[in-house]
Parts: C-alpha cells; sequence; structure tokens
C-alpha cells in the first residue's frame, strides 16, 4: 500500500496518468504533424505544378518557332536552360510523336510530366507541329518534409514531455497523495471498533471538490457499513436469542440429515447436555429412528429426508421423536427446505411435544363419547355401538336386546337430598350396572337418570328375561351415599332386534315406549315392547300438542274448593285448582296433563294465567263484599325457579289491585330443599311484595325443622293422606299430631286437606286444627257456582256428627 508520503513516480494511479498522458499526446502530435506535414508537401507540389506550368508557358512560343524553322541546337539549348528550373528534371520535344530533341533524366521515381502543344501560325492559320514533354521531380520536396517532420516531431515531443509532467506533479499533490492517504485510513478501518469518520490532509475548500464528496460518500458508506454491521450483529443475537428463548424445539440439517444447530429447546427436550452432542450427527438416527410402537424407522421412509429432497416443506403431528435414554414423546414438526444462493443446502425443522395436547384430545375424546358423570359410554357412542351391534346381528343371523332403563323417582331423591347425593347415586348405579352385565355389552347413561343398555349376539329371546333379571338385582341392595342408604329401583322397557324392527330409531323408540308401560305399570319392573304401548306413547305425544295450543285457544279454566274456619263455618277461603277442557269438550284429568307440562316447561306460562285468573276471581269476591276471603294458589318447582317469577305475582297483584297479603303461594317441600340460597332469596323477595307462603302436602317429603326455622313460612298444608285415616290409624293421628304442634310451636297456621266426614273434622278440631278444606264442605267448581254457593252456603254437618 502507498503511504501518503511515498515518492509520486511510485503511485500506480500517477504512472498510469502521465503513460495515459504521453501515449495521447503522442497520438495526437502525430496526427497533427502528418496533417501538417501533408498539407505543406501539397503545397510545395502544387508549387512545382505551377512552376512546370510557367515554365512551359514562357518557352513555348520560342520552341515552336525553332522547331518550324528546323533549328535543332537552339531547341536543344532552350531546354537545358529549363531543365535548370528547380525540380526540372526532364524537358523534350516530340514531332510527329518521336523524340526531336530531349535533355535531363526522366527515370525519377516521384516524376510528374505534362505535355504541352506547339502551334505555329502559317498563312493566317494555326497549326500544331510538335509537343513539348516537361517533367518534374517531387524528391526534394520529400526530403524537406522529412526534416520538417523530424523538427516538429522533437519539438513537440519535448512539449509533450513537459506537459505530462506538470500534470503528472499537479495530479500527485491534488489527488493521488489525498488517495493515497484515504487508501491507509480505509486500510486501518476496524469494522469491530467504533466508526472513525475519513479526513483529507488539506484545509478545507470554500467549494468542496470531487475529494471531498468522495471522502463524503465514503464516510457514508463507511457509516452504512457499520450500521448494516451492527444491524446484522443485532440481528444475529436477536436470532440467537429467539432460537435460545423460543419454547419450540428447532435444529437444522444438511442435505445429509447432518444436524448443523440445535436450539437449547431441542437440546433440552431430546434429553441431551448440549448442542454440541448434536451437531455433526445424524438425527435421523439419534431422535427419529424408530415408530411410536418400536418399530423400527427407516431413513428411507422419514419425511424429512423426502421431502427436503424433494425441495418441499413437510407437517407430521402422528410421529414420535426419542430422547437420549430412550424414551419417547409424541411431537408435531414442520420441516422447510433452506436455500443459499439459490442452491438447496439442507432443511430447518421445527418442532413441539404435544405430550398434553394428545392427552387433551383423549380428554375431548373421552368428553365427546363417555359421560363426565359415570364414566359411562355417552348417547354417541351408544348409538354408534348399536349400529355396529345390529350389523353383526344381521351378519350372523342372532338378536340385540336394547334395554332403556329408568330410575323410579329419582327426581323425589335429587330434589330433597340434593344434586351432589343425586350424583354420588347416579355414580354407584354405572357403576352396578357395568358389573351387571356381560362382556360386550353396552351401558350407556343418556342423560338425567336415563341408562340405555345394549346386549349383542342373543341366540334365544328368553334368555332377554335373565338379562333384565339380572339390571333389576343391581337394585336389591341399597346405595349407600355419604353414609346414608338409599333405595333405588328402576322401570326397564325391552326391545328386540329384528323381532321388534330392524331400525335403529324404531328400536330405540319401541324401548322408550316399553318403559314408559313399566312405569305406567308400578314402575320397579321391566316390559318388553309392544304395539299397544307405541299407540300411548303416540298418544302422550299428541297430549304434548295439544297441550301446547290449550292455553291459545283459551281451554284452561278454574275450580275453586273452599277453605273453611270449622269453628264458627266461615268460608276464609278458596284454593284454585287448574282444568282443561280440550277442543272436543272432553275434561282432561288434571293428574294426566299437569305432569306433562312440567315436563315439558309449559307449566310456566300455565302457571302464569293461573296466578293472574285467580288474581282477578279474588277481586270480583272483594268486590262483591268478600273483602276476607283469600285465595291459594299452587306453584310448580319449575315456575318457582323462574328468575322471573317474583315480578310476575307482583305484576299478577298489581293488576288485579288486590291486597298481597290475600294471596297465598303454595310450594312443595322439595322446593325448599334444592338451592337453598337461591330459594330464600326468591322467598325472601315474595314476603317483601306481601303474599303469604305455605307448604302444600306437608309431611310426605323430607319435613325438617331446619327449613321452617329458616324459610318465611307462615302455613303448613296437612296432606290428605294423612287426614283420610286419622280416626282409625294411629300412626297418620300422630303424624297430624306432630304437625299441628310443630306450626303451634313455630306460630305457624295449619290448615288440613281432604276432610271427608265429621268425625275427621271433629277430630282435628279437637287436636288444634281449625282450618279444613275437602269434599265434607263443597268440591271444587267453577267461579260461578262458587259466587252462587258463597251467596246461600249449605249447612255445614255439625263437627259433632249430628
Amino acid at each position: 500500500m502507498n503511504l501518503p508520503n511515498a515518492h509520486p513516480l511510485k503511485s500506480p494511479l500517477a504512472q498510469r496518468l502521465i503513460v495515459a498522458i504521453v501515449l495521447f499526446s503522442v497520438a495526437i502530435t502525430i496526427v497533427m504533424t502528418a496533417l501538417e506535414l501533408r498539407q505543406q508537401y501539397r503545397h510545395d507540389l502544387a508549387g512545382m505544378q505551377a512552376r512546370l506550368q510557367r515554365t512551359a508557358e514562357v518557352h513555348l512560343p520560342s520552341l515552336a518557332q525553332s522547331l518550324w524553322a528546323t533549328g535543332k541546337d537552339e531547341i536543344r539549348l532552350e531546354l537545358e536552360g529549363m531543365v535548370r528550373e528547380p525540380n526540372l528534371v526532364y524537358a523534350a520535344v516530340l514531332e510527329t510523336g518521336r523524340v526531336y530533341v530531349q535533355t535531363g533524366n526522366r527515370d525519377a521515381a516521384d516524376r510528374i510530366e505534362r505535355q504541352y502543344p506547339l502551334r505555329y501560325e502559317y498563312r493566317g492559320r494555326m497549326r500544331e507541329i510538335g509537343t513539348l514533354v516537361v517533367a518534374g521531380t517531387a524528391d526534394d520536396i520529400m526530403d524537406e518534409v522529412r526534416r520538417d517532420a523530424v523538427m516538429v516531431l522533437a519539438s513537440n515531443a519535448l512539449r509533450i514531455f513537459l506537459i505530462a509532467m506538470f500534470v503528472f506533479l499537479l495530479f500527485h499533490r491534488l489527488v493521488t497523495r489525498h488517495l493515497a492517504s484515504a487508501a491507509e485510513q480505509f486500510g486501518q478501518v476496524d469494522p469491530a471498533a467504533r466508526f472513525t469518520p475519513l479526513k483529507l490532509e488539506r484545509k478545507p475548500g470554500t467549494r468542496p471538490d470531487e475529494l471531498d464528496q468522495l471522502i463524503k460518500s465514503a464516510n457514508v458508506m463507511q457509516q452504512r457499513a457499520f450500521s448494516a454491521l451492527n444491524a446484522l450483529r443485532d440481528s444475529e443475537e436477536r436470532v440467537r436469542l429467539l432460537l435460545d428463548s423460543t419454547a419450540e424445539a428447532i435444529f437444522g440439517v444438511d442435505t445429509q440429515g447432518i444436524c448443523i444447530f440445535a436450539n437449547p429447546a431441542c437440546v433440552r427436550m431430546l434429553g441431551y447436555a448440549s448442542e454440541h452432542e448434536l451437531i455433526g450427527r445424524s438425527i435421523h438416527e439419534l431422535a427419529h429412528h424408530s415408530y411410536a410402537d418400536g418399530r423400527p424407522y427407516p431413513i428411507e421412509e422419514c419425511l424429512i429426508r423426502n421431502a427436503t429432497a424433494a425441495g418441499q416443506a413437510c407437517h407430521s403431528k402422528d410421529e414420535v421423536h426419542w430422547r437420549a435414554d430412550g424414551t419417547s414423546f409424541p411431537v408435531e414438526y414442520w420441516a422447510h427446505p433452506m436455500y443459499k444462493h439459490g442452491e438447496m443446502v439442507g432443511a430447518v425443522v421445527t418442532f413441539v411435544d404435544i405430550s398434553e395436547q394428545k392427552r387433551a384430545e383423549a380428554e375431548l375424546h373421552r368428553l365427546a363419547y363417555y359421560d363426565a358423570l359415570t364414566g359411562l359410554p355417552n348417547r354417541a357412542l351408544f348409538n354408534d355401538r348399536l349400529l355396529h351391534a345390529l350389523a353383526e346381528a344381521r351378519r350372523h343371523k342372532t338378536f340385540v336386546a336394547l334395554m332403556l332403563l329408568d330410575l323410579d323417582h329419582f327426581k323425589i331423591i335429587n330434589d330433597t337430598m340434593g344434586h351432589d347425593t343425586g350424583d354420588k347415586l347416579l355414580r354407584e348405579i354405572g357403576r352396578r350396572l357395568q358389573q351387571g352385565v356381560r362382556e360386550g355389552d353396552t351401558v350407556s347413561r343418556l342423560g338425567g337418570d336415563e341408562f340405555a343398555l345394549v346386549f349383542p349376539g342373543i341366540q334365544e329371546t328368553l334368555d332377554v328375561a335373565q338379562l333384565a333379571q339380572n339390571v333389576m338385582a343391581q337394585f336389591a341392595a341399597p346405595v349407600v351415599v355419604d353414609g346414608r342408604e338409599i333405595f333405588c329401583e328402576a322401570s326397564i322397557g325391552i326391545a328386540l332386534y329384528p323381532a321388534d324392527t330392524e331400525l335403529a330409531d324404531s328400536l330405540f323408540q319401541f324401548a322408550d315406549s316399553a318403559m314408559y308401560h313399566a312405569k305406567e305399570s308400578g314402575r320397579n319392573n321391566f316390559q318388553f315392547y309392544s304395539r299397544e304401548m307405541t299407540a300411548s306413547v303416540q298418544a302422550r305425544l299428541q297430549l304434548g300438542t295439544d297441550l301446547r295450543r290449550a292455553l291459545e285457544k283459551n281451554e284452561f279454566f278454574l275450580n275453586f274448593q273452599p277453605q273453611v274456619d270449622a269453628r264458627d263455618r266461615r268460608v276464609t277461603g278458596a284454593e284454585a285448582l287448574l282444568r282443561w277442557r280440550d277442543g272436543a269438550g272432553a275434561l282432561v284429568p288434571p293428574a294426566r296433563f299437569v305432569p306433562l307440562a312440567e315436563d315439558t316447561g309449559l307449566i310456566v306460562p300455565i302457571g302464569k294465567w293461573v296466578l293472574e285468573a285467580s288474581c282477578v276471581q279474588l277481586k270480583r269476591w272483594h268486590d262483591a263484599g268478600r273483602r276476607d276471603m283469600i285465595v291459594s294458589v299452587n306453584v310448580a318447582s319449575r315456575q318457582f325457579r323462574d328468575p322471573q317469577f317474583p315480578d310476575m305475582v307482583r305484576q299478577a297483584i298489581e293488576a288485579a289491585d288486590i291486597p298481597p297479603l290475600a294471596l297465598e303461594l303454595e310450594i312443595t317441600e322439595s322446593i325448599l330443599l334444592e338451592h337453598s340460597e337461591t330459594t330464600l332469596q326468591i322467598l325472601d323477595e315474595l314476603k317483601t311484595i306481601g303474599v303469604t307462603l305455605a307448604i302444600d302436602d306437608f309431611g310426605t317429603g323430607y319435613s325438617s325443622l331446619s327449613y321452617l326455622k329458616r324459610f318465611p313460612i307462615d302455613r303448613l298444608k296437612i296432606d290428605q293422606s294423612f287426614v283420610r285415616d286419622i280416626v282409625t290409624d294411629s300412626e297418620d293421628l300422630a303424624i297430624v299430631r306432630a304437625i299441628i304442634a310443630m306450626s303451634q310451636a313455630l306460630f305457624l297456621d295449619v290448615i288440613a286437606e281432604g276432610v271427608e266426614n265429621v268425625e275427621q273434622l271433629a277430630l282435628l278440631l279437637r287436636e288444634g286444627c281449625k282450618d279444613s278444606q275437602g269434599y265434607l264442605f263443597a268440591r271444587p267448581m267453577d267461579a260461578d257456582s262458587f259466587m252462587r254457593w258463597l251467596a246461600t252456603p249449605p249447612a255445614f254437618p255439625d263437627r259433632s256428627g249430628g
């Protein structure tokens, strides 16, 4: 490298410059000299030709005169005088084309020859008597041109040399030494060090020149290079940081499958201590050598290898990787080919451990096909197994029995003992059913307290009864939940393939019909399908359809049964009872349609209508002068759980303009035992409205003093099942006495239902129950009949039996 103070002649750029100047100047000098000499030559040649012309013109008359006079000597003398002229080397006179007289040398190399006619006037006529030939040579001219050329070239060479040296020294001072300095500074630039700008070793001019621009551009380029280098370092650091900190495992392989890098996540997942244990080794042999079941995974079948060889990306989530300790784990990986300058150099592979995902998928599969509570197959898996069982039965000519099982009175257990107890009961029942069937049979929970059992491969239909008995036997022993024995029973419906039907949907429908028949037959039994059962179910479905339309068609109406103070035979109120007369005019028994309304949820709008109609009727009684009358309205469990129920009660009272205390809401014990906090909140809202609260059918459920103390109850209604035999059954009498004593102790009113004779009435009065309701006073009647009955009440029987 040239130093700033090096000799200028050692500057390659200066050397090339001076050579270029000399060569260019020489070329220009030669060309210009050649043009100049050529011009001079042509000028001298033209001068010589002019002399030839003048000489000939001067001598033509005398030569013509001498030739006419045949004065040969005179002609020769004159020709010899002519060749003495500069550049003339030959002269001759021709007569009739032949040389008459000649002198000089006609063989000169660069000869220029001219011929002129010799004319003579004779007798007034011009006659041509000969020809004058004159020749000149350019040898002298050429010699002179050569001499001039040497002088011009010598002077120009000296001039070129002086100019070249001046330009060279000037260029070195102004350019090359600064370039050498810049080059030296460039050579000392350290990319790893901080940025140092280049500087020219001269005073800055007022106007930047090309060197200033060069240094400025070099500094900009250097700055950009430093910035790019720093950005590259930052990028490399970020890439490395990304590789080191990402939770996904990443490694790279060359075209031979040899590992060229691996991030810490990859090293950790594969169970190695450091990246160096992987680099330089075949990844397939380390981590991808076998399938999940242990079978060898030949490298020729490796998706990554084949995709990389084809220059394609690949993705898989059905394979495993193997750790250093020989254990495997499921992975999902993505492989993409790597290219450098358009040439594939390997692949980068990213993989994640999907053990948790696989467990989650298994859990999702379990949730999708198995009941979360009991762990039994759910409806989806049950349908699949049923179809499979039917296909096998069709192939092997065997029978399939489908049993639908529904727990008896499970709702009461769930309502009174709590959902947690109900769930534990269902789990135990599912476990027992699973134990009571054969291997290959399916026990499924369809929802709620309904189970389905599929028995494939049955050879004789008589075997089904034994299978059903085995299932029923699982309910013989009580279920112990939290130290409490619960006796649980079930109703089972059975349908057979292909005896009853060959269609899965119909088989399920027939088994459902048989199950309802089992419930209608007293529960705790099993029934086989028959066409009569199907008709019964269809009738129930039709009843549900008619029930939905009954409210729109105003087919419902109310009957009222009086409530009487037996001490003075005063009518204190009435219980509103829902009745339905269908479109054909036939009365539908409440026992038939009320449970269906509760099952379908129609009890909510129907109950709203009952509440509003009862309040309107109570207003009429008050307007008729019976302002002491109250009306009792039954509230179903589903209606009570409706979040809008308190508002519904408030709106009904306000619309009818009745005192809230005149409305009594009758709720069952089961309502008080479910969702106790929510129940208490609703009851408090109702009490805030001002209504009276009564417990209907008290004593038939799981009665408890605790909820009587906790909830704002006003009155207890003794169920008619205890009143019916109160005179003859000491146990019923004891229960009635306990209820009355409990109500008195808790300052609650009490009323007896189902009073049908004076003996019952007298006994109730003696025990302290003054309010009664039953056929002894009046049967339920419509509103108009009740108004007439109030106007002319019949004579009540004497309480002593008279």
